[in-house]
């Protein structure tokens, strides 16, 4: 199983949790590749038995400025044909109100629209992920990796 992790961070938090997920995906036998969202054309996803996002909200509830350009590219493909698998997790700071922790949401919405099937809710963590976030990250892993297999299987009938 290939799965590709990307992520957008600016205080390191999303980037901490693309590693933590990085180490869940392998430990459960799947080869991973890690890289920025803003460094990945969305063309190659299709390559991916299943993708993983790291992101932070930014200000307003919206993805975050450096992953504009691949979210709107998300719309122009089509991800419906393994189908792609997905699933997004989120940090962010509750000090921001209703628009604390929406871009998981987001990506998770403009990815069903491109045709992926989602493969887990959404991990959404305040700041940095510690001890008690891993059930968490463990229940992300196993629900993606289980969907993955079903979509695959599905595929064979």
């Amino acid at each position: 199983m290939k799965v590709l992790i990307l992520y957008e961070s600016i205080t390191g938090n999303a980037k901490g949790m693309a590693r933590i997920l990085d180490q869940f995906f392998k430990h459960a036998g799947a080869e991973t590749k890690i890289s920025q969202m803003q460094q990945t054309d969305v063309a190659t996803l299709v390559d991916y038995d299943a993708v993983v996002i790291a992101t932070y909200t930014w200000s307003g509830g919206v993805v975050p400025p450096e992953a504009d350009d691949f979210y709107g590219d998300i719309a122009g493909v089509d991800l419906s044909a393994k189908p792609l698998v997905v699933g997004v997790a989120g940090t962010g700071d509750p000090w921001y109100g209703k628009d604390y922790n929406t871009a998981p949401d987001l990506f998770d919405e403009a990815f069903v629209q491109a045709g992926a099937v989602l493969g887990a809710e959404p991990i959404k963590i305040e700041q940095g992920a510690q001890e008690k976030d891993m059930p968490a990250f463990a229940a992300f892993t196993k629900s993606m990796i289980a969907k993955v297999k079903a979509v695959q299987q599905a595929a064979k009938e």
